[in-house]
């Protein structure tokens, strides 16, 4: 077959149509203009007529930059500790549809067999695959119970209009849309875990026989409704105060909050926005005992440390970087969880060894988050469809952050995950930097220009967060 020569004026089309053969010729084209070396091919999620996406990838970079224009930086797992209740909530939701809800029933997620594969891509896409593995164990009785349970208790206490809009639109596909019309449903209150499970089991007993999940995707989606009752009802406790209780009672550590920073964070963001001078060399021992916590090695010594942090104070004091938040949360667990993240990053600030009016510039700068970061990114300015693995939201935050191409090379991108890493150099960020944590340690960071074990304070201490000649 004679293959077309493409000219430039095809280029600008919106739509070009090819066959396999010109297709193949244009990755080829692709990678000759952007200078990838490798694709990555992204399973689609199972209602996508195409099963793939083939992205091409950004370069590795390794080289410490002689300036960063942006840093684009994950959530849960990278710059807070809400990974752990994620997974606790994923797992609450296996408990929930298999009617397995003691240990001695079942011992819970598998860290090398279910850890993988739920940490780092969309809710949905971890909920598909627990649907997957447990399908065997599903009892339908209990998917309906626990599903009509999460959908009153969402209707009677979230206020995000795109979780009660899911949530109905579950309800109705899954044959409940009488039940929704249900005066005790329509007059519906604020209520609490107890009241709503004790409200949904009459109307589990008046409507359950119509409850029907046909397809794969509907049992996710019901499965995915529970998730998140069971996420969001934690966050409105966490909202509420209550985050300390919750630490011991959900993962079983005491002296600290559900959700906090990442060790090293609230350094990171006063050190790469420019709120730090020569005074940050104050901070060395801060951030060794945060080394402690992540086990970071190869550290420099005090005099060397702290030289290290006057100088990389006095780069971004001069040029400061812009930050993205980039998470596959949706925006209600986003603002909910970096709101509490920056009040205890508040509390860090008020004992840190420098000045008085330096310290309170910091906590000033941190009253308001949406101030602090340049870019602000969630599932919620995309789709469930279009999350981690694929490049869409970090395209976001560099559209966001006015970032131009020319640029990206410029940028250094964190994550946790190997979905994050991916869809990191997917959107052209070549400098793409895995810090793994004790849940994603297990992951292939074949992807990543720099895997650091010890996090963001070996990030800053041992690798100078990567500038050139510091």
């Amino acid at each position: 077959m004679k293959r077309r020569t493409i000219t430039i004026s095809e280029v600008e089309k919106i739509a070009q149509y090819l066959n396999a053969d010109q297709a193949a010729d244009y990755l080829r084209k692709i990678a000759s203009d952007t200078g990838a070396e490798e694709f990555a091919v992204i399973r689609n999620l199972e209602y996508i007529y195409s099963p793939n996406e083939i992205y091409p990838l950004a370069p590795k970079a390794s080289a410490p930059l002689p300036h960063i224009a942006a840093f684009a930086v994950d959530m849960d797992g990278t710059s807070t500790t809400t990974e752990p209740l994620a997974l606790h909530a994923l797992e609450y939701m296996v408990r929930r549809f298999t009617n397995r809800l003691t240990k001695d029933e079942w011992q819970g997620l598998d860290e090398e067999k279910d850890l993988p594969f739920v940490i780092g891509n969309s809710n949905f896409r971890h909920t598909e695959f627990l649907v997957k593995r447990y399908s065997d164990e599903i009892k339908p009785d209990a998917l309906r119970d626990s599903f009509i349970e999460a959908v009153i208790w969402t209707l009677a206490n979230m206020d995000d209009p795109q979780r009660i809009r899911d949530v109905r639109l579950n309800a109705a596909n899954t044959g409940l849309s009488e039940m929704l019309e249900d005066p005790r449903v329509t007059s519906i209150g604020r209520m609490t875990d107890e009241e709503a499970a004790e409200f949904s089991k009459d109307l589990a007993k008046d409507y359950g026989h119509l409850f029907k999940c046909e397809t794969q995707s509907e049992v996710v989606s019901a499965a995915l409704d529970i998730y998140y009752k069971r996420y969001h009802s934690i966050l409105k406790r966490v909202e509420q105060g209550e985050g300390g209780a919750l630490s011991k009672q959900l993962i079983g550590e005491s002296g600290r909050r559900l959700i906090e920073p990442m060790p090293g964070y609230a350094i990171f963001i006063s050190l790469i926005k420019g709120w730090l001078e020569e005074d940050a060399a104050e901070l060395y021992q801060l951030l060794i005992k945060d080394a402690q916590s992540t086990k970071a090695e190869g550290l420099p010594d005090e005099p060397e440390g702290r030289r290290r942090l006057a100088s990389i104070a006095t780069r971004f004091r001069n040029h400061p970087a812009k930050i993205a938040l980039v998470t596959a949360s949706i925006a209600y667990e986003t603002h909910a969880v970096v709101k509490e993240v920056f009040n205890v990053m508040r509390e860090q600030v008020r004992d840190w060894p420098i000045s008085k009016d330096r310290r309170n510039e910091i906590i000033s700068r941190m009253e308001n988050y949406l101030q602090v970061y340049d870019g602000f990114v969630n599932a919620t300015d995309s789709s469930e469809a279009r999350l981690k693995p694929h490049r869409d939201l970090y395209s976001i935050a560099l559209y966001q952050m006015s970032i131009p191409k020319h640029e990206y090379s410029m940028c250094v991108g964190v994550e946790d995950t190997e979905p994050g890493i991916i869809s990191l150099r997917a959107a052209g960020i070549g400098f793409a930097v895995a810090l793994p944590n004790h849940d994603t340690r297990r992951q292939n960071y074949y992807a990543a220009s720099h895997i650091i074990k010890g996090g963001l304070p070996e990030m800053i201490l041992k690798h100078n967060l990567f500038l050139a000649d510091i």
